[in-house]
């Protein structure tokens, strides 16, 4: 049985899942890339021109600001699954800055 609901009138439901799953997974992409990536270039702020404020705040608004946004997406959208999935994605800046910091006392 299908997670979506009947179109009204018992006509043919319009949605494309596979499409709003192809944008999650951008989007998904996109927070995985440039949260680190952020987070990185704010870490090392002092050696190159940029303020670590705005990279920090890159990293802040892909890490957790896009999840939410694809959450939001698959919401409206009726796919419950993708909007846990993209929830799920909130864990992410967790593992990355341990990851991170742990690999730069390491070295």
């Amino acid at each position: 049985m299908s997670e979506r609901p009947s179109a009204p009138g018992g006509g043919r439901n319009t949605r494309h899942p596979t499409g709003i799953r192809v944008v999650l997974c951008v989007l998904a992409l996109f927070a995985l890339a440039a949260g680190p990536f952020g987070y990185l270039m704010g870490l090392d702020a002092d050696s190159h021109a940029g303020s670590a404020a705005e990279w920090f705040t890159l990293a802040f608004g892909a890490a957790v600001g896009i999840p939410f946004l694809a959450a939001a997406v698959a919401t409206v959208a009726g796919d419950r699954r993708a909007a846990l999935w993209s929830l799920a994605l909130l864990l992410w800046p967790v593992v990355f800055v341990v990851v991170i910091h742990l690999l730069r006392s390491a070295g």
